[in-house]
């Protein structure tokens, strides 16, 4: 229900955003390696990359390309 309250309360231009925050929330809990991610981010260890890199390397790996 949280995640309709933060899409539907919301402005339009933080879509995005709302949907980003959810799918990372989404793709951590079904992580089976959860723990760890969570101990090193909570120790500073975890290595993090900008948003950028990522949508760039996906791109380069055959996915859909930044601008759709």
């Amino acid at each position: 229900m949280a995640f309709y309250r933060d899409l539907g309360q919301g402005p339009i231009d933080r879509v995005q955003a709302v949907l980003s925050l959810w799918w990372c929330e989404a793709e951590l809990d079904s992580d089976p390696e959860q723990n760890r991610i969570i101990t090193a981010a909570r120790a500073g260890t975890l290595p993090t990359v900008i948003m950028a890199d990522v949508v760039r390397l996906r791109h380069e790996r055959g996915g859909k390309p930044p601008s759709e």
